[in-house]
């Protein structure tokens, strides 16, 4: 699992490549905090494209930022979901907070 994080005008997006799963959270979680907490993010985009699995280690990281973020009034969106990992978000209900963006 690598992360890339491009910092536009306010919008913070992070491409996740690999497996979102409980040996990628050890280091994720810091680097995520790490990256939104730099700056105040009006906008957080996680791009999903290049993820092949996530486990529920992985939903309670991307519910775990989302709380983060809307806590100092940004928004979590998440990006180029593949169906894999579209239906485990949608069956667990995180869309229910999250927004999928095209």
């Amino acid at each position: 699992m690598s992360i890339e994080c491009r910092h536009e005008r306010g919008r913070l997006t992070v491409i996740f490549s690999g497996d979102i799963d409980e040996f990628a959270c050890r280091t994720l979680r810091g680097e995520l905090d790490g990256e939104i907490g730099r700056q105040a993010r009006e906008e957080v985009v996680f791009d999903l494209g290049n993820v092949s699995f996530v486990d529920s280690t992985g939903l309670g990281l991307i519910l775990g930022r989302y709380k983060k973020i809307s806590a100092s009034g940004g928004v979590l969106r998440l990006k180029n979901v593949p169906p894999q990992v579209d239906k485990v978000l949608r069956m667990s209900g995180v869309y229910s907070v999250v927004e999928k963006v095209k």
